[in-house]
């Protein structure tokens, strides 16, 4: 890798363009779905609360953390093995295609975190503690600052230095949130039911899609068919993982958008 302290001014803006406008863009997709949630469930989370029902409130807490993860783990686990393909197809330039590849996969486990902490800061800001929230922000920020200049300095990372700090940025933010969350509401996440199934089956969506995709690929030598293709096959795959593994239940899928569809299409095809 390059040193990044001997890089010219043109280069190192260059090199950084890779990285923010680039791994950075695709990774923030699956997030952006985790903020119209957040947005889109804070009413009822305030109104329960200010009600003292905090029991309900709770519900509603798990509920969306579920189907927040049910949405970002398989996002990052597709994210992660479909990397390159994604890459070439959103942003063509064979010179950065592996370098943009690389740092789309490492940063890809973020999409679980900020999705995480997008959910708690909301829930947060529900119950009256936004403060908490912003310091929360200030303090991983910090974080983030003094592990990227010394990553920086004393060794030869380079952009992975980034990607690094934005992790830990992320990972540091949704434990804070998740501590005050418990603290304030009471309410302790279900590592099980929120993060390891899904990941089993997203596990399983990932090596279906990297088959799909490079078996495709061998025959039609076409990036778009082939993805297009495997994402089909993988979103498919992953939905019959989920109820199969009973990751979800049928009132969970009925929160979905469609979801009544969904569900009517599950119990046609005998899955439910």
């Amino acid at each position: 890798m390059m040193n990044v302290k001997n890089l010219s001014e043109t280069v190192t803006i260059t090199m950084y363009g890779i990285f923010a406008y680039k791994a950075v863009t695709v990774a923030n997709i699956p997030i952006a779905m985790s903020s119209a949630m957040s947005s889109a469930m804070l009413p009822n989370v305030a109104s329960s609360y200010i009600k003292g029902e905090v029991e309900s409130t709770r519900r509603q807490v798990d509920k969306a953390l579920n189907v927040t993860m049910l949405i970002a783990v398989p996002s990052a686990v597709g994210l992660l093995v479909l990397a390159k393909p994604v890459m070439q197809i959103l942003f063509y330039q064979p010179e950065s295609l592996d370098l943009a590849a690389k740092l789309l996969g490492a940063i890809a486990i973020t999409v679980v975190f900020y999705s995480l902490s997008t959910v708690t800061n909301a829930v947060l800001q529900g119950i009256g503690k936004v403060n908490v929230s912003v310091s929360h922000s200030a303090i991983c920020v910090g974080i983030h600052v003094v592990v990227l200049v010394v990553l920086l300095m004393f060794t030869d990372l380079d952009l992975y230095a980034l990607a690094i700090a934005m992790i830990l940025y992320s990972l540091c933010m949704c434990i804070l949130n998740q501590i005050a969350v418990r603290k304030y509401l009471g309410y302790k996440l279900k590592i099980k039911k929120a993060f390891v199934m899904p990941l089993v089956a997203s596990m399983i969506m990932g090596v279906v899609a990297a088959a799909v995709y490079h078996g495709i690929y061998y025959f039609v030598r076409n990036n778009a068919i082939s993805l297009i293709v495997s994402v089909v096959v993988a979103v498919l795959v992953y939905f019959i993982a989920i109820i199969k593994c009973k990751v979800i239940t049928e009132e969970e899928l009925r929160s979905f958008p469609k979801g009544n569809l969904i569900v009517k299409v599950a119990k046609k095809i005998h899955l439910l």
